[in-house]
């Protein structure tokens, strides 16, 4: 429950959905495992994982899903040394070259032959929809992963008229804004990482890892031109994160008070205290993501 990387969405439109609809609607792309000629195998899995089974979660006007992909692991490595074996043997026995087209059709059916007996390897995707204040937010630090579960949605739902939630604001003039003059908006401290750019194609790159980023000699790198293109942040001594020029956030680290809030709730009851994480995490990245969106200001209309 405990989202460690961020990309947000908002509704272009109020929306609401019914549970019971909804989850039908996620149960025409269930999971599956892969069959043997399967690469991989993308679909809903049940939200609460094992605590649960449903495949979606509804609590206090929010939405919990999982997204589970399963691949099979080809290592190229293995195949490239098969396929140069079987290469070798026919120039050999046949004394002829093997041209590209050939070397594609012998790879791709060994490929084939190789699929039935290799192992599989799970991932996870989380999101929850907010309802009541339009937010659509992903676990993940991949915008493809992002975009890749709102296609499984999307399809599943029919339609889903998002957007990403800071495409019409400039991210990296903040951030370049906020740390040139060592003022973070209201409710935001700067933290000790950051990474500045200089504007050219292949310009230099200082990363900066855990220094006092008021520093004379990260101001001169600013007065020079450089731009920030990540930069660490604290929201109100809850959460600290990284927020990247792309609108991504990412290394989300929440404060031990946050964390053991629903600790006097017992182990046995799993699926109760995944609900109260649920509701807690949600509830205060929401609102963290509410006063971002109110320090960048009025974006754009889309």
């Amino acid at each position: 429950m405990w989202f460690n990387n961020l990309i947000a969405y908002r509704f272009k439109q109020d929306t609401q959905f019914d549970q019971e609809k909804f989850e039908q609607a996620l149960a025409q792309d269930k999971f599956r495992q892969c069959a043997a000629q399967d690469l991989s195998t993308f679909g809903w899995s049940n939200a609460l994982g094992k605590f649960g089974n449903a495949l979606s979660h509804f609590s206090a006007d929010k939405i919990l899903v999982c997204a589970k992909r399963e691949e099979k692991v080809l290592p190229p490595t293995v195949i490239n040394d098969l396929l140069a074996a079987k290469i070798d043997e026919i120039e050999s026995t046949e004394h002829r070259p093997v041209k590209k087209k050939e070397k594609d059709e012998l790879k791709e059916n060994l490929i084939h032959s190789l699929l039935p007996q290799a192992f599989t390897k799970p991932s996870f995707t989380f999101a929850f929809i907010d309802m009541a204040k339009g937010w659509l937010v992903v676990n993940t630090i991949s915008f493809n992963k992002a975009e890749e579960l709102l296609a499984l949605l999307r399809k599943s739902l029919g339609s889903l008229p998002v957007v990403p939630a800071f495409v019409n604001h400039d991210i990296g003039l903040f951030l370049t804004k906020w740390l040139s003059t060592n003022q973070a908006p209201a409710q935001f401290s700067i933290g000790y990482d950051a990474e500045l750019v200089e504007p050219e194609e292949k310009g230099a790159k200082v990363v900066l890892k855990q220094l006092d980023l008021t520093a004379d000699e990260i101001q001169t790198h600013l007065h020079n031109g450089k731009a920030v293109t990540k930069l660490s942040l604290d929201w109100q001594e809850r959460i600290s994160f990284t927020l990247q020029e792309d609108g991504s956030i990412k290394r989300l680290a929440y404060a031990e008070l946050l964390k053991e809030e629903n600790a006097d709730i017992p182990k046995e009851d799993m699926a109760q205290k995944l609900d109260a994480d649920f509701i807690l995490v949600t509830s205060e990245l929401i609102l963290l993501l509410e006063q971002l969106t109110a320090s960048l200001g009025e974006p754009e209309s889309v």
